[in-house]
């Protein structure tokens, strides 16, 4: 384990998807301890000047790796004298990806070091990163930092689900929905922020269970009691609430690929299009996740009541879903 109360002093890469670097940039600028050095596509790279809590903390990246450069075994050596390799409370596990002619002599050269060569249980996984070779931080990768979750099939990335949560804007009380909640990571992340109440939806009732232990998992680790959850299996195009009832809906809708079909959102869309702009309140937002976005805009522009504000395109395992952020008209 990391002590993250440790000063340190070290560079690191943060890669994060594609399309959440702006929301990472803007977190870092509020980490003390933290200068940013660098932006990618996908990632940043900053210099640590102190401990790790503010860091450990921000959810908009995936893993941090220590930056090694030409001479990776005397870059390991000194994040393990100053940098964060020096919080660990033992002698580095190690694993090394596929990365060429280097992979043989620098795995002899660590375990020469006393560091054990572990594929399978690993603080450290050596990769090569958008510029030369990294060393990843097991101990800060998001599932180590903000716990495992239940998956779904097509489930939102955490990260993913951390920038849509943060554009629907959440205020304290609100009523926060999600029709196709599959494993319920974006009402994992809405559980963090200030809502009264979270409601969460499938038509399958094994993703109800799912959801209920991931929400279970997340309230244990933020102490939360007072929101209040109601989860039940049922169709998104006939949700049982009241005309305006809901304030925030945040939801990844079927793809047509891994989940549905285009033939299928055809009807899908409109339908649920329509129960969301039923439920919304005059003030209602929803942030909504497809890649089937032709279909999509053209729902919404035929849906009375909501109009499309702004969009985000990611990239995530070989898709490029777009969450759209979608408001209610004054007035409808």
């Amino acid at each position: 384990m990391l002590d993250l109360e440790r000063p340190v002093a070290d560079r690191l890469l943060l890669t994060t998807v594609p399309g959440a670097v702006d929301y990472l940039y803007e977190e870092l600028r509020h980490v003390p301890e933290v200068e940013i050095t660098g932006r990618q596509r996908d990632g940043v790279t900053v210099t640590v000047a102190g401990d790790l809590t503010g860091l450990a903390a921000n959810r908009y990246y995936s893993t941090a790796a220590v930056i090694l450069g030409d001479d990776p075994v005397g870059r390991l050596r000194e994040s393990l004298d100053s940098g964060v390799l020096s919080t660990l409370a033992r002698a580095p596990r190690f694993r090394i990806g596929a990365i060429g002619e280097q992979r043989w002599p620098l795995r002899d050269r660590l375990e020469d070091l006393g560091w054990a060569n572990e594929p399978g249980d690993w603080d450290l996984n050596i990769e090569t990163g958008p510029s030369g070779l990294v060393a990843e931080i097991g101990q800060l990768y998001w599932t180590s930092r903000f716990g495992d979750l239940l998956r779904a099939p097509a489930s939102t990335t955490p990260v993913i689900a951390t920038v849509m949560v943060r554009l629907a804007k959440v205020e304290p009380g609100h009523t926060v929905l999600d029709p196709f909640c599959g494993a319920g990571t974006l009402l994992v992340e809405a559980l963090r922020g200030p809502a009264g109440r979270l409601l969460g939806a499938d038509h399958d009732s094994r993703w109800i269970q799912a959801t209920r232990r991931n929400l279970d998992l997340a309230r244990d680790r933020t102490d939360d009691t007072d929101t209040a959850i109601t989860l039940w299996r049922g169709d998104a195009r006939r949700l049982p609430l009241r005309d305006g009832s809901v304030d925030r809906i945040v939801s990844n809708l079927p793809f047509g690929k891994r989940v549905g079909s285009h033939r299928h959102n055809v009807t899908l869309y409109p339908d649920v299009l329509r129960e969301y702009a039923r439920v919304l309140t005059r003030s209602g937002r929803a942030v909504l996740l497809t890649e089937d976005k032709r279909l999509f805009t053209q729902s919404v522009q035929r849906t009375r009541g909501i109009r499309v504000i702004k969009e985000i395109e990611f990239a995530s395992g070989g898709a490029h879903p777009s969450a759209y952020v979608v408001t209610t008209r004054r007035g409808r």
